[in-house]
């Protein structure tokens, strides 16, 4: 501005002041720093963004978005900026009054363990005269959750805790230890810390991922893979969109600008929500369903899709993909049931005389073409199991013996023999979509009769099969004509299963939105190719049939429409990180299976199930899951007792494993009966089995002998935050004050497979160890809390589902106080281990350990033609890995635990010693030619070793096939003898590819196509791609790691069938005032029962920033729910109002929030809440006598639910998912 109004001193531009400049220097010195570092976030959020984190007078002050992510491709846009409200204000945690600095001890459990060691004892003495005293214990146990801690030394703590696990080794067996800690992408080394020094020591490895029932239940089933999902740049690719129980601007907040950017570009989006989430803001469609009613609009949708696009008029590009990549095609046995017919097995090479000699010819499947020739396709899973491969695990269309190539028949509709009424159930009526309204216990399904075309087919001993196609039976099921008779509906208006007018009934949704949903999503993906895309997450899955029934509606939706395998397509699902990208790396080190195999692997649900005594207060009956047909399982009608059959037959693992036995003691018993080795140890064990002389110790689970002894948690919050059932955990598990209401243990009189004790155990858990970065309820529940170094304090390798980088966590400070690494934390506890064994271990021991059948190992051909034998009744012979589990002998030498810990074991250089999900190489020469010729390693008596964090860091990216060039050209070799076409052509741009610690502490880097995933990301010439998964199925024709190779719409094994489920289908959410959970009469007059949901949260990531000073100001302070206005005046409460929830499983007080978003009838809560803060004492609690307590978290008022679907296993993918 020029000085002087008047003209006068025009040639004045500046104007000089003699005010006070000080404030500048104030901003000056406020944003100065001494020197910034690369890090990140070890929070399981998914988004793995890369952080700058600025250093000032050696304290961590602030952070910022790190934005040099390497540019996938200038057609889309780039990945950052990446961050969220949370990630920013992080810093305050490293200094924050929550954090524990020094380790702490429960004071009455050390000052009994002093006494004892101040007496003479030795440490392992001194700890069993505390547990084995029944009055200290119990002062000790419920004493948990209270004040009262005593400050030791790091040398103090970790010899306690090395104590409890010998203690419990000698007496009981490692299999009554368990070690937790979730999602390892989030900070791996950290994870597979803990985990390495569990399964070096036997423990149970206690899985994390079904635990949060974020496992999407549908992909291992219909893909043969625990999860594959695109990264988020794909979704920009992406012209049709249906948002599903994912709210995207809220939870994954790095991303949400894909959702904006593809808006630009022009894609449609639809959202399908009960309330007006954040996303819907940017619906083009907002489809309001009726919680929990999401698979009955995805069946209509369904129901339209096939008429209209397979029926009224074919779509070639959909009709051409599902006979290649779906197994649609293959044929179906139908079963005679009197006057009618039940779906039965598919046809199998074994059935058919010329193609009966074929190697694994139970798992071979059979297509037909219009000329009505029987044709054995490659692809199947028994060509991925030949011992020597022919080269026809491919997805050719091609007969796999004559190798003549062939057009698969789709339907018989044009090409039958007769007409085969078939039964079908009707699951609408078993619970009342609306909470409260069922009546009794629920209902049985009904069964609907609906004609398919059908043929004969001879046999090989000259018996006829009726059979059809599973296409066919797909058409009945959801209720498509064709001109066939039986319980059709007429057309969209008959309100019969499962039409649009049908859907109306159960979602709330007019009909004729429905049909726009399904015909707009089909239509755009036949013009575009399959750019058509479901993004979904836990608002459906984690319903009791989400994961396992709603979400395989819409990957059924994206396999009719050609979507899966095309970038900007695909069924996607994001809940938590659970993308290890360095997969074989993960795999390998978590499991130690590079010194000892194998590990103890252990569904956590089922572990805390019954460990927690839930299964005493399941009041469910499985009538109401049954298909009208069912006869085999029907007798094990608790979840308790589906577990218990699971087990013995050898479909899901159990820990502790055999009743009232130590795996060592076991194995020596073996040996004094006359055993001379270890193959002979293993005939014997099944052979005391079969005569009942042994058992599992799930058949008995509540004895002193069978319960867990001892658990270490780190890197999560299983008490405070995972833990469903929390005050019945706390009741019998922890043996502390709870809030449980129940006056009853409905399961009583249900469950026959499992053993009553009348007397219910309280305190189970000997020893609870907790490493944290926080006091959070996991810590204030613990015998003993290990300080933790913070994020921004230690090396670490982290990455996410939502991009294809790696990038790492590195140290802007050193841990304050005494706080330690976890590595360095388990390298203490494991020196400590190693000294004590030299007294109580000194030579090496064998134990007996038992195992489920593995998914992508030949265990998944364990058990032919998916029928169910039970060799407890009498149907087959028990058989190790066969018809009962697994049984493997493994030697430890417990005083060498710490040198095995920190070096890297022969196993992985065996023949196919090194790998990951059934793909397996000889990793000798990357150790020979780089490991041990690497600056950054150690090398001592010929081996490699990582004693620091960073050099650990350094081994894991240079052992991953993802950033290691050359080790995944290797992987690709060796399936080319598998699949016989080319595939390591894909890799050979980056065969000299290796990515070391360093460069990703410089720019995060990205991984390129390796056999451990689906995905194609470069061209041959190296240009960059997005991951999309299935892209190399689709386009390199390797198969999906299932029965048929294909995406599996039918499932044909016995146990699915006889759930109604071996089409997709719909079943609704369960009443939980029918079972029995929430007792009408304890609820007062200002009472109101509604369908609970507890979303991921704005403020807060599960627990994490729960307790956090910033983000509580940001949100109302505490924990609240959402109420809609007219509930929330039906039971006088106003905005802001404190509030108890509540069932038999507990209390929860929290502030009510009125909103016009929430729907009547249903109750939001964003978790987690910790208890200890801003939550109040409870009044109902109080009151009623049950405690003087505050309310409980988000999981107080929830318990465990158990859905038989999950169980299945010995069969293809229906394997246990290692």
């Amino acid at each position: 501005m020029k000085n002087g109004a008047n003209g006068k001193d025009s040639s004045k531009w500046f104007h000089v002041s003699e005010d006070s400049r000080s404030w500048e220097e104030f901003y000056r010195k406020r944003w100065n720093y001494d020197y910034s570092v690369r890090t990140g976030h070890g929070v399981n959020c998914g988004m793995a963004c890369s952080w700058e984190v600025f250093v000032k007078d050696g304290l961590i002050c602030w952070e910022l978005q790190k934005t040099d992510y390497p540019q996938i491709d200038p057609d889309i846009p780039n990945i950052e900026p990446r961050g969220c409200q949370r990630g920013i204000s992080a810093s305050w945690y490293p200094y924050s009054p929550l954090r524990p600095k020094y380790p702490y001890v429960r004071k009455v459990l050390w000052d009994f363990y002093a006494e004892e060691r101040k007496n003479g004892k030795d440490p392992v003495e001194a700890y069993a005269s505390i547990v084995e005293d029944e009055e200290r214990s119990k002062k000790y146990k419920s004493a948990r959750g209270k004040s009262g801690w005593k400050r030791v030394s790091w040398d103090e703590s970790t010899e306690l805790v090395a104590a409890a696990q010998i203690y419990t080794i000698k007496k009981y067996g490692a299999d009554h230890m368990a070690n937790f800690s979730p999602i390892p992408a989030m900070s791996l080394l950290s994870f597979i810390s803990g985990h390495r020094y569990n399964n070096l020591l036997g423990g149970i490895y206690c899985s994390y991922y079904e635990w949060y029932h974020d496992l999407p239940h549908n992909s291992p089933s219909m893909f043969g893979d625990q999860t594959e999902n695109c990264e988020s740049s794909d979704w920009y690719l992406g012209t049709y969109w249906i948002v599903a129980g994912s709210n995207i601007n809220m939870t994954r907040t790095a991303d949400a600008h894909f959702v904006s950017e593809a808006k630009y570009r022009g894609s449609k989006i639809v959202v399908m929500s009960p309330n007006y989430s954040d996303v819907t803001k940017y619906a083009d469609t907002w489809v309001p369903v009726v919680p929990g009613s999401d698979g009955a609009f995805l069946m209509a949708c369904i129901h339209v899709i096939l008429k209209e696009f397979y029926v009224d008029k074919e779509t070639p590009y959909f009709t051409d993909y599902v006979k290649q990549y779906t197994n649609l095609p293959f044929l179906v046995v139908l079963e005679e049931d009197g006057d009618k017919y039940q779906m039965g097995r598919f046809v199998r090479a074994s059935d058919i005389e010329e193609y009966s000699k074929e190697e694994n010819a139970d798992w071979k499947l059979i297509m037909t073409d219009k000329e009505g020739e029987l044709h054995i396709p490659t692809g199947s899973i028994g060509f991925r199991w030949e011992k020597e491969p022919t080269g026809n695990w491919n997805l050719q269309l091609k007969n796999a013996v004559t190798k003549k190539e062939f057009d698969p028949l789709l339907t018989l509709l044009k090409n039958d023999e007769k007409k085969a009424m078939v039964s079908f159930s009707d699951f609408t009526e078993t619970f009342n979509i609306n909470i409260g309204k069922t009546n009794g216990k629920g209902n049985k399904a009904k069964e609907i009769l609906r004609e398919v075309p059908a043929k004969k087919i001879k046999t090989k001993d000259g018996k006829e099969l009726l059979v059809t196609t599973a296409f066919d039976l797909t058409m009945a099921q959801a209720g498509v004509s064709r001109g066939l008779k039986g319980d059709y509906p007429k057309d969209y208006n008959d309100p019969k299963p499962y039409t649009p007018a049908w859907q109306e009934s159960q979602t709330g949704v007019s009909k004729d939105l429905a049909i726009q949903i399904g015909r707009e999503f089909a239509e755009n993906a036949a013009k575009t190719k399959g750019k058509s895309m479901f993004i979904t997450g836990p608002g459906v899955q984690h319903f009791y049939h989400g994961a396992s029934l709603y979400y395989r509606n819409m990957a059924v939706m994206t396999a009719l429409c050609g979507c899966n395998g095309v970038n900007g397509g695909n069924f996607n699902h994001y809940v938590g990180t659970q993308h290890t990208r360095l997969n074989a790396a993960f795999v390998n080190m978590s499991g130690a299976l590079d010194w000892q195999r194998p590990p103890r692997l252990m569904n956590s649900t089922s572990l805390w199930y019954f460990q927690t005594g839930q299964w005493r207060y399941d009041g469910m009956s499985l009538d109401t899951q049954w298909a009208t047909g069912a006869k085999k399982l029907p007798k094990f009608n608790t979840p308790a007792d589906m577990n218990s059959l699971a087990v013995r037959l050898g479909w899901l693992p159990s820990f502790p494993q055999v009743d009232k036995k130590n795996p060592i003691k076991l194995y020596k018993e073996a040996i004094d009966a006359g055993c001379k080795n270890d193959d002979e140890v293993k005939e014997w064990v099944v052979k005391q089995f079969k005569e009942s002389k042994l058992n599992f110790a799930i058949n008995d689970i509540d004895a002193p002998e069978n319960r867990l002894k001892m658990l270490t948690v780190y890197r999560g919050n299983l008490i405070g935050c995972s833990m469903r059932g929390s005050e019945l955990s706390l009741k019998h598990f922890l043996g502390t004050h709870n809030n449980v209401m129940w006056d009853k243990e409905p399961a009583k009189d249900l469950v026959k497979e499992i053993k009553w004790h009348e007397e219910s155990p309280i305190g189970k858990l000997d020893f609870l160890v907790n490493l944290n970065i926080r006091m959070d309820s996991t810590a204030l529940y613990s015998d003993v809390v290990l300080p933790a170094a913070f994020w921004y304090e230690k090396y670490d390798v982290t990455f996410g589902d939502m991009h294809a980088y790696v990038h790492p966590l590195t140290p802007a400070t050193q841990p304050p106080w005494e706080a330690k690494h976890d590595w360095e934390a388990f390298k203490i506890i494991a020196k400590k281990f190693s000294e004590l064994a030299k007294k109580h271990f000194p030579e090496p021991v064998k134990e007996i350990v038992f195992n489920s059948t593995w998914m992508d190992t030949p265990g998944q051909l364990a058990q032919p033609l998916g029928e169910i034998k039970d060799w407890k009744n009498g149907d087959t012979e028990p058989v190790s890995g066969k018809t009962f589990p697994s049984v493997n002998i493994v030697e430890r030498d417990y005083t060498k635990i710490y040198d095995k810990l920190v070096s890297l074991g022969p196993l992985v250089s065996k023949p196919k010693g090194y790998g990951s999900k059934g793909q397996y190489t000889d990793l000798t020469p990357i150790v020979e030619e780089e490991l041990k010729h690497n600056e950054a390693l150690d090398v001592k008596n010929d081996r490699v070793y990582f004693e620091k964090p960073e050099q650990f860091c350094e081994l894991l990216l240079q052992i991953s096939p993802e950033l290691n060039g050359r080790l995944s050209w290797l992987f690709f070799k060796e399936m080319e003898k598998k699949v016989g076409l080319p595939l390591a052509d894909m890799v050979e741009v980056v065969k000299g590819r290796k990515v070391h610690y360093k460069d990703i502490i410089s720019q995060p880097r990205r991984i390129h196509t390796t056999p451990q995933w689906s995905a194609v990301l470069h061209d041959n010439n190296g240009k960059q791609r997005t991951f999309g998964p299935f892209t190399m199925n689709v386009e390199r024709l390797k198969p999906w790691h299932t029965l048929s190779g294909r995406q599996e719409i039918y499932y044909d094994h016995r146990g699915i069938r006889e759930l109604g489920e071996g089409l997709p289908t719909n079943k609704p959410p369960i009443d939980m005032v029918a079972v029995g959970d929430i007792n009408l009469d304890k609820a007062g007059p200002k009472s109101k029962v509604f369908r609970f949901i507890t979303p991921h949260g704005k403020w807060q990531i599960h627990s994490s920033f729960r307790d956090h000073w910033p983000m509580l100001h940001m949100s109302r302070g505490g924990p609240t729910v959402w109420l809609n206005p007219d509930d929330a005046k039906g039971i006088d409460v106003n905005d802001n109002d404190w509030v108890e929830m509540f069932c038999e499983n507990g209390i929860e007080v929290v502030r009510a929030v009125v909103s016009h978003q929430v729907p009547r009838n249903m109750a939001i809560c964003y978790h987690q809440v910790e208890r200890h803060v801003n939550v109040p004492f409870s009044p109902l609690a109080k009151k009623n006598k049950f405690s003087g307590l505050r309310g409980g978290n988000n999981n107080a008022s929830t318990r465990i639910l158990m859905n038989p679907a999950t169980m299945i296993g010995g069969y293809a993918q229906f394997s246990y998912y290692t």
